[in-house]
C-alpha cells in the first residue's frame, strides 16, 4: 500500500472516476439489453468492453500513459496455470452433480454430443471421435476466441482496478473488493435480460452468483500481481466461460431442480470460489503479497 497522502488521494480519485465512467458506457448497453429482455452478441460484446475502455479513458484523462497499464506477456506457467484452473473446479463441480444426480440431473446429454458432433462432420450419425475434435477446438481455439471479449473487462479489473486498490487496500481487501464490483457489475443483466437459470427465484441466483464471484476476485488479483501481467486474468476469465458455460453445464442432463447446483447460478460454484479464495490468500501471505 502507498504511504504517501498525495498518492492514496490520486488513487482514491482514479477509482472514482473509472468506476463513474465504467458505470456510465455499461448503462448504455445494459438499457438496450434491457428493452429487448434479451443478450445479444454485439450488445454483450460492447458491455464487456466498457470496463477496458474506462481504464484507457481514465488514465488520458488523469494524463496518465496507457502503457503503464501491466500489458507485458506474462510467463507461460501463469498463461497455462490460469487455463487449466477453470477444468479443475469445473470438474470438482459437475462430478457431484452427475453421479449423485443432484437435482435430478445427470451426465452426457446427447443432444450437446449430436451438436459437437454435427459441428465438424455435419449432419449424420453422432460420432464420439467427432465431439472429442470438437471439444479439443473449444478447449483452444474456442479460449482464445472467448478472449477477445474478456480482455475488455480484464483490461479494466485486472489491469486498472486492482493496481489502483493496491495502492490504498490491503491484498485481501484488494481481492474481495474488486470481486463484489465485479459481480455487481452484471446484476442488471442478471435482472433484466435472459443472463441466469432461465428459472427459479433471480434473488437466490443473484446471492449464489455474488458468493461465487466476489471470492474469485482474490483469485484473479493473485494472477495479476504474481505475473505483473494482466494476460492471465484474461485467459482464466475466456478458459471459465467456455469450459463451464459451453462443456460442463450443456453436458448435464437436467433434472427439475438441477439448476440449484450448477453454472454460475447454482450453490456449488460458490463453495469452489471461497476455497479457491482461501488457497490463495495463504499463497498471497506466504509469498509477500498480502
Amino acid at each position: 500500500m502507498a504511504t504517501d497522502p498525495m498518492e492514496r488521494r490520486a488513487a482514491w480519485r482514479a477509482l472514482g472516476l473509472f468506476l463513474l465512467i465504467t458505470a456510465a458506457l455499461s448503462a448504455v448497453f445494459e438499457t438496450l439489453m434491457g428493452r429487448m429482455g434479451t443478450m445479444t452478441h454485439y450488445l454483450v460484446m460492447g458491455v464487456m468492453w466498457c470496463p477496458g475502455t474506462a481504464a484507457v479513458l481514465t488514465c488520458l484523462i488523469l494524463k496518465r500513459d496507457v502503457r503503464s497499464l501491466p500489458w507485458r506477456w506474462a510467463p507461460a506457467k501463469w498463461i497455462l496455470a490460469a487455463w487449466a484452473l477453470p477444468i479443475g473446479y469445473g470438474l470438482a463441480i459437475y462430478l457431484p452433480v452427475w453421479l449423485l444426480s443432484l437435482g435430478g440431473s445427470g451426465f452426457g446429454n446427447a443432444d450437446t454430443l449430436a451438436q459437437w458432433s454435427q459441428e465438424v462432420l455435419g449432419k449424420g450419425p453422432t460420432s464420439l471421435g467427432g465431439a472429442l475434435f470438437y471439444l479439443f477446438l473449444l478447449a483452444t481455439l474456442g479460449v482464445i476466441n472467448s478472449a477477445a471479449n474478456t480482455l475488455g473487462e480484464e483490461i479494466g479489473w485486472r489491469g486498472f482496478l486492482v493496481w489502483e486498490m493496491r495502492k490504498v487496500m490491503p491484498f485481501w481487501a484488494v481481492g474481495l473488493g474488486s470481486g463484489l464490483i465485479w459481480s455487481v457489475w452484471h446484476y442488471p443483466g442478471i435482472l433484466l435480460t435472459n443472463y441466469s437459470a432461465g428459472e427459479g427465484s433471480r434473488l437466490l441466483q443473484i446471492l449464489f452468483f455474488t458468493a461465487s464471484v466476489t471470492p474469485m476476485g482474490v483469485v484473479f488479483a493473485y494472477f495479476a500481481f504474481r505475473a505483473n501481467s494482466l494476460w492471465p486474468a484474461v485467459v482464466l476469465h475466456a478458459s471459465h466461460n467456455c469450459f463451464i458455460q459451453r462443456v460442463y453445464t450443456p453436458l448435464t442432463t437436467k433434472g427439475p431442480g438441477t439448476h440449484l447446483y450448477i453454472d454460475e447460478f447454482g450453490c456449488l460454484l460458490p463453495v469452489a470460489s471461497i476455497l479457491l479464495a482461501v488457497y490463495f490468500l495463504q499463497r498471497a501471505r506466504a509469498e509477500g503479497l498480502a
